[in-house]
């Protein structure tokens, strides 16, 4: 099949073709929404996903300047309360030339790839930090270096960041990326590199050719991805959720992070606005 002229890629809809090619299918080619919960238990999900998006309000607020003092008279909830007294601590150390909420999609093979990011900041030595604010625990940095955003976002902002850097190419030299955990307020980084880039532009297109000459998206192979897939049931791969506590044992070293529900993992493209 050949992907409409206007077809946007996401990191999110990258992985999850990685993940199962039916869902990738299913949730960005036919648009289908399965009233499905993503884990159990449905009560303690939905807390931590409302937590996750009240905390990227904040940071964005914060971001683009609403006083801390200001946001934290509106925190009712102690565990928000705990996050953003650790973000207030960790993000004083970055440079005030910050670039909040900001989105930039580069041509690839047959698609443009997006990057929704939550912070890029330009430090004192020229170098652009991307920072990203995750609400869950944190992965073995393998894991997290094998996840799509960790290729995506630096590769968009490297092919189209030029008009952060006075309308020029911004070397991937000159590129890191943080992801700074908020339960525990510990950071993971990355760093790019010219070799690198390539080789994660090639894995792009790899990827986008793959999902280009297909005509059928069959169902993974590996069913522990469809645990926390709100597309299981409709796949007939299931239809209790898996359970959350399970998944955040996972995460902390007993098996490989490979699925995660949207709870444990939130991430920009996850909502479609912040606003005020």
């Amino acid at each position: 099949m050949s992907l409409p002229e206007d077809f946007v890629l996401s990191q999110s809809a990258l992985q999850d073709f990685l993940d199962c090619p039916r869902r990738f299918e299913l949730r960005y080619l036919l648009d289908i929404r399965w009233p499905a919960i993503e884990s159990e238990p449905a009560l303690e999900h939905e807390v931590n996903m409302l937590h996750g998006q009240e905390f990227h309000r904040l940071a964005h607020q914060h971001a683009v300047g609403i006083p801390a003092e200001t946001l934290s008279k509106s925190i009712r909830e102690p565990e928000i309360r705990i996050w953003w007294d650790k973000y207030l601590d960790w993000q004083a150390q970055l440079p005030l030339k910050r670039f909040p909420e900001i989105t930039l999609t580069a041509p690839i093979g047959e698609a443009l790839v997006m990057a929704k990011y939550d912070l890029v900041t330009l430090l004192p030595d020229s170098t652009f930090l991307i920072v990203d604010w995750k609400t869950g625990k944190k992965p073995r940095r393998d894991s997290l270096g094998q996840r799509m955003q960790t290729l995506v976002y630096p590769y968009v902002l490297a092919s189209a960041g030029d008009w952060l850097n006075d309308n020029q190419p911004i070397p991937p030299e000159r590129i890191r990326m943080t992801y700074w955990f908020a339960e525990e307020g510990g950071t993971i980084e990355f760093t790019l590199s010219e070799e690198k880039l390539r080789e994660d532009e090639q894995r792009l297109i790899s990827i986008i050719d793959d999902i280009s000459a297909r005509f059928e998206f069959p169902l993974t192979h590996n069913h522990r991805h469809c645990r926390f897939c709100p597309y299981r049931s409709l796949c007939e791969r299931g239809e209790r959720a898996g359970d959350l506590h399970e998944s955040v044992a996972e995460e902390n070293g007993m098996e490989d992070d490979i699925e995660k529900p949207a709870a444990l993992a939130f991430d920009l493209d996850d909502i479609e606005e912040i606003s005020f």
